[in-house]
């Protein structure tokens, strides 16, 4: 195995030359830190916050397709809703709503949340939103991925999220066509046991490691071979133009008041913020015109 090069935001994917078994590795760690600092999150909320980004980047590695992909959840708890980001540069984001006046637990379980629902939304550069719904039947979020990818796909993959308030690990596995071992039940077993080695990396040992390091720990007697370095950072899609679409969703009449409400109190523009990164977009009364026109035809 080579040398990992010194990154905090970064994935790498290996694949074993003698198993049908390709996966990926993926830290955070400005990352998280940043999209931490843009909200206060309780810790159990912030370790829960990272995991999904963390997901957000293996999922987006493991579905080939170019655009974003989006991991959401909502519940009818104090969590309302979760929503984190991968984007094809390997931009992430994430954001939460939630109760601030409620206590949370320590340890918050997804099939404990009343309601809860995740969805994961491919979002491509050319052609159709596509958006699969997640039924919430355990209680972490790498269960709930095993079992997405058993209700969707024909070969299994397997997941493990190591995250903390400040920042996540996550490593994945995914089972490919016979091509090294033909004996299906020999090759289940050779990625059932890839698997174990894959669970016994504990949250110190990931976040103390490089990819490098952590790999060659799990399959040290395994032939493993990792590819480049691929860096990730936090990035944000909002811009202007998406920020009239937002308005232009309000519909002509709710923006007609909207502006009146503004010009009213003596404002010659509408603030439009965005709440993964507070970014603030001032929309002036003519661009909203030029929506109200594109309304009308």
């Amino acid at each position: 195995m080579n040398n990992s090069l010194n990154q905090s935001d970064l994935k790498r994917r290996f694949v074993f030359d003698d198993a049908d078994v390709r996966g990926c590795y993926a830290r955070l760690d400005e990352s998280c830190k940043t999209i931490q600092s843009t909200h206060y999150y309780p810790n159990s909320l912030a370790r829960l916050i990272n995991e999904f980004t963390i997901a957000a980047v293996l999922l987006k590695d493991s579905i080939k397709s170019d655009g974003s992909l989006t991991v959401q959840m909502r519940t009818e708890s104090d969590i309302n809703l979760l929503i984190a980001d991968c984007a094809n540069d390997g931009s992430v984001r994430a954001i939460c709503e939630y109760d601030h006046s409620a206590v949370l637990p320590d340890e918050i379980i997804l099939n404990h949340l009343p309601g809860a629902v995740l969805a994961v939304t491919i979002t491509p550069d050319d052609g159709d939103r596509y958006q699969s719904i997640i039924p919430v039947e355990h209680g972490s979020l790498a269960m709930c991925l095993e079992d997405y990818f058993e209700r969707s796909e024909q070969l299994p993959s397997r997941f493990n999220l190591l995250a903390t308030a400040e920042k996540a690990v996550g490593f994945s596995l995914h089972a490919l066509p016979a091509q090294h071992i033909k004996d299906i039940a020999l090759s289940e077993q050779r990625f059932e046991h890839l698997d174990v080695l894959l669970k016994s990396m504990t949250l110190e040992e990931a976040h103390a490691d490089t990819s490098a390091d952590a790999l060659t720990k799990l399959y040290h007697d395994e032939s493993c071979r990792l590819f480049d370095v691929k860096s990730l950072q936090f990035g944000c899609e909002c811009s202007t133009e998406r920020s009239l679409n937002a308005l232009k969703a309000l519909g002509e009449e709710e923006l007609r008041d909207l502006v009146a409400e503004h010009k009213a109190e003596d404002k010659d523009a509408v603030t439009v913020d965005c709440h993964f990164c507070f970014q603030r977009y001032l929309i002036s009364f003519e661009q909203i015109d030029t929506l109200f026109s594109e309304v009308l035809q």
